[in-house]
């Protein structure tokens, strides 16, 4: 499998290439053939199914915007019960059970959508253009690392399993140091990038096993794939946003001087 996906990489690169359109070069890289036929089926329908999740969560943040917000403990309650409702919905392939569990993944994404328009507005109040360019950034980041977990024939989630469980718990140590010895400056940037890059590697890690988990035990569970994905995708979207947010408000301050 390796070498096949090897060929095709150095066939890509070869001289014979230079005449070839850069529409059919991208054809080529994105065949995977380092990944059997029905893994490619079962990845295909779990994207689209993340795709509408997104679109669906962008519709709840509209919804909050718009129409009615509701408080915040009715909001929590409806994040967990519909993540609870979903994790428990029977998994067959009965078609009423299947249509089920498609309505749950979209009230999942939809209140998840609801629950972050208060930060998005938060944001939006600093500069409207940050939600749009954090959206761009965050799609083009997920996009960049999804593609080279699934080129790549290394299972590189085996090495980045132990060493996120001791990052993210380095993490919130920072954290609780951060919150009891006040603000400061260096400490607060180095915890937006390590949770930056923690943020990364989970899409790495995730999407790296559900691969091996669709070829090696055939677990076809596309709505569970795309569950899991779609909270890399929001968790991303967020620390970018608060990223971008610190950049804008370095630059208002410097302008006031």
């Amino acid at each position: 499998m390796a070498s096949t996906s090897n060929r095709n990489f150095s066939s890509f690169f070869s001289p014979n290439m230079t005449n070839i359109s850069i529409d059919e070069k991208i054809r080529i890289a994105l065949q995977f053939n380092n990944l059997s036929k029905s893994t490619k089926e079962t990845l295909t329908k779990v994207y689209c199914a993340l795709s509408i999740g997104i679109t669906v969560a962008t519709i709840g943040v509209l919804f909050s915007m718009f129409i009615y917000r509701p408080n915040f403990l009715v909001n929590l309650l409806l994040v967990i019960g519909s993540s609870i409702l979903f994790a428990t919905a029977p998994r067959t392939q009965r078609y009423e059970h299947q249509v089920r569990r498609f309505a749950l993944f979209n009230l999942v994404t939809f209140v998840t959508g609801i629950s972050s328009s208060g930060l998005i507005e938060f944001y939006m109040d600093i500069n409207p253009a940050i939600v749009l360019n954090a959206f761009i950034a965050t799609s083009g980041i997920f996009i960049s690392f999804t593609l080279f977990s699934l080129f790549t024939d290394k299972r590189l989630y085996i090495f980045i399993g132990s060493g996120l469980a001791s990052l993210t718990l380095g993490i919130f140590v920072l954290s609780l140091t951060s919150l009891f010895t006040g603000y400061n400056e260096t400490l607060d940037q180095f915890l937006v990038i390590a949770i930056l890059a923690t943020s990364v590697l989970f899409v790495i890690f995730d999407t790296q096993l559900m691969v091996h988990r669709i070829e090696n035990m055939g677990e076809k569970d596309v709505l569970l794939h795309a569950f899991i994905l779609f909270y890399d995708f929001v968790d991303l979207f967020r620390i970018i946003l608060k990223i971008l947010a610190k950049k804008e408000n370095k630059n208002n301050n410097k302008s006031r001087r």
